[in-house]
């Protein structure tokens, strides 16, 4: 049940935090093309990062038995 209130407190403060800030409100359509393409490059990063980290925990698995 804590777990629940946690996650839904974090999220909760986290949607305020986005709409009170005004964070992006700022940029110009070129910045926000630019952010977009960084955020896709960071998610192509850490997609990748996840796979070669179960490939090395399978490797592990494979070599222990």
């Amino acid at each position: 049940m804590k777990e629940w209130i946690r996650d839904f407190s974090d999220k909760l403060i986290l949607w305020f935090l986005a709409k009170t800030s005004g964070f992006g409100k700022e940029l110009t359509d070129e910045g926000r093309l630019d952010q977009k393409l960084w955020r896709e490059q960071r998610l192509r990063d850490l997609t990748g990062l996840a796979i070669r980290s179960r490939q090395r925990l399978d490797a592990k698995k494979e070599m222990s038995e």
